[in-house]
């Protein structure tokens, strides 16, 4: 059974009708007319499979999943892609660039087994790794892809899963790529820009031709537009945004590292006993939130946090005259945190200036005390995959793809912030003042 038909034949038609009037606007994006392969952009085919499947947008700009999509307890990574002409091609699938040294050092080496080995394991590697993100299980993962010919539209769904390095064989080097098989798929490696690339055709047993169906190009859609707007303006009102997003980094602002005994290192910091050499708990971490973040944008996690900040300040000077059993408990910010995977932990914004994001404390309906390391174990352990009490530095994450966490909520339910990992660069673009660019490396 395909992922297609878990869906309803309503959504489905719905789907496959919001293709049609983007592809019917084709020669909005063309300066000359006559090409009748109607156009489609991958980010709107992403938009829309998200909305109308009532799937999540997984994207963060450097992961293979697009989108997700829940079916009970069944969770499916979708990989989306659309091209021009629906004959067997292939299609880049995954950016290497990161790992061109590595790379390299083989491709001298002339061992045409071990080359393909060594791609086969950095592009599985990256795959499990959004499957420890995402809560997702082995060769349940598809691709999900539209083919543009004359005048239609054909929608096709295909496995997508970890390439057999047991199997790798077929193997074929010219001066610009190499290629090689694991008696599943086709993929070639092409040396100028590092990536890699699929086969997709039709005819592989594991492809199912899902529908086929007519885009009738509109002539003049500008004047179509306008008369459709002049119709509609006035009769309705707009939707505001109902998701709040922010960006926090995984280093210091200030210094732009990783401090060694702080954020994502606060397990190798000073013990929790005064005088005593006792380790911190292994994982124990939080995500620095600057106070440059709080000066700009004071009401994201709370109303007007540089409020509770003096407030704060005062009580903490205040309980230094006052004895132990009479102190004052600080504010705290505490919310429930949802990670990628599905999974739910309290979380809470602490300490001098609310400079940590952190897990910790109880949900509710939940016995369970969560602590500071409960964060720690799925960014690093779960996904990162960083060895135990090893540091971790700017470099390290830059090679991971990712120096920051993406935060949003719903419809100002402060209560209940979404968390996930962002690009390279993405924090400093949203204190510039815009969201970040989100490219996709692995080109789905």
């Amino acid at each position: 059974m395909t992922i297609w038909n878990k869906y309803s034949k309503e959504k489905q038609n719905e789907y496959i009708k919001f293709l049609q009037v983007y592809g019917a606007l084709s020669n909005l994006f063309r300066q000359k007319h006559g090409d009748m392969i109607p156009y489609l952009d991958s980010k709107f085919q992403e938009t829309i499979y998200a909305k109308i499947f009532n799937a999540e947008n997984v994207d963060i700009g450097n992961t293979p999943h697009d989108v997700l999509s829940i079916f009970s307890n069944q969770r499916i990574g979708i990989g989306l892609k659309t091209w021009m002409n629906s004959k067997p091609s292939y299609q880049k699938v995954m950016q290497l660039k990161r790992y061109k040294k590595q790379i390299d050092e083989i491709i001298i080496t002339q061992d045409n087994e071990a080359l393909a080995y060594k791609l086969s394991s950095i592009k599985n590697e990256r795959m499990k790794q959004d499957y420890e993100r995402l809560g997702l299980t082995d060769n349940s993962n598809i691709y999900h892809y539209v083919t543009r010919d004359e005048g239609k539209f054909i929608l096709q769904e295909s496995a997508y899963p970890l390439i057999e390095l047991n199997n790798l064989s077929n193997f074929n080097r010219t001066a610009t790529a190499f290629s090689w098989s694991d008696g599943l798929k086709e993929y070639k490696f092409t040396f100028g820009d590092s990536q890699i690339w699929q086969k997709f055709s039709m005819e592989n047993t594991d492809t199912t031709v899902l529908n086929r169906f007519d885009v009738n190009i509109i002539d003049d859609p500008f004047q179509f537009l306008m008369e459709a707007y002049s119709n509609l303006i006035g009769s309705f009102e707009l939707e505001k945004d109902d998701i709040n997003v922010a960006y926090l980094p995984m280093y210091s602002y200030r210094s732009k590292q990783v401090e060694a005994q702080s954020g994502l290192n606060m397990w190798n910091g000073s013990s929790k006993n005064k005088g005593s050499n006792t380790l911190r708990p292994e994982r124990e971490i939080y995500i620095p939130i600057p106070m440059e973040f709080h000066r700009k944008f004071p009401d994201f996690f709370t109303e007007n946090m540089l409020d509770i900040i003096k407030k704060r300040r005062i009580l903490k000077e205040h309980n230094r005259e006052l004895p132990k059993n009479r102190k004052i408990e600080l504010p705290q910010i505490r919310f429930t945190m949802v990670l990628p995977n599905g999974k739910e932990i309290p979380g809470l914004i602490t300490a001098d200036n609310m400079k940590q994001f952190q897990s910790g404390g109880y949900l509710k309906n939940d016995n369970h005390e969560y602590g500071q390391s409960d964060l720690g174990r799925w960014l690093l352990d779960d996904v990162l995959k960083i060895g135990k009490r090893q540091s971790v530095t700017r470099d390290w994450l830059d090679e991971k793809g990712t120096d920051a966490i993406k935060l949003w909520y719903k419809k100002n339910d402060k209560k209940r912030i979404y968390i996930d990992f962002a690009p390279v660069g993405a924090f400093e673009e949203f204190m510039n003042g815009s969201l970040p660019n989100e490219i996709d490396e692995f080109e789905n």
